[in-house]
């Protein structure tokens, strides 16, 4: 008896870290407004490869300041504190100081109409 309660009681410990890791939720497949091919066009112009290891960008292989976002829709969350959907990546996007003052995150003055596109590119990284 006594070793099916500590096994239960495991069980029930390793769903609840199983449940802590995984994605609270699953990003949007498409993002309303926004154009997955203007948000690479405007992740090259906003030189996002500097920092990141972006599938798609050029010279973004090598980038190791920032995390990799290969696969970034399949991600829980953004810097850690935010829950991963699409209002709080275009505000990360828009405002990261905002968002955590202590992060390396540059403000790059992207506009909302850019951070939808480069939402809707990052989405399309599954």
């Amino acid at each position: 008896m006594r070793m099916i309660a500590t096994t239960l009681a495991l069980s029930v410990v390793i769903g609840v870290v199983a449940g802590c890791s995984s994605a609270p939720s699953a990003p949007p497949a498409v993002v309303t407004g926004g154009d997955s091919e203007r948000g690479l066009a405007a992740i090259e112009r906003y030189g996002c490869a500097s920092c990141h290891s972006i599938p798609g960008v050029q010279r973004a292989e090598s980038s190791f300041v920032g995390p990799p976002l290969t696969k970034y829709a399949r991600r829980g969350y953004i810097a850690g504190v935010l829950e991963n959907n699409e209002t709080n990546l275009r505000l990360w996007i828009m405002d990261p100081k905002g968002v955590n003052p202590s992060t390396a995150m540059p403000d790059l003055d992207v506009s909302e109409i850019e951070a939808r596109d480069i939402t809707a590119y990052l989405y399309s990284l599954r």
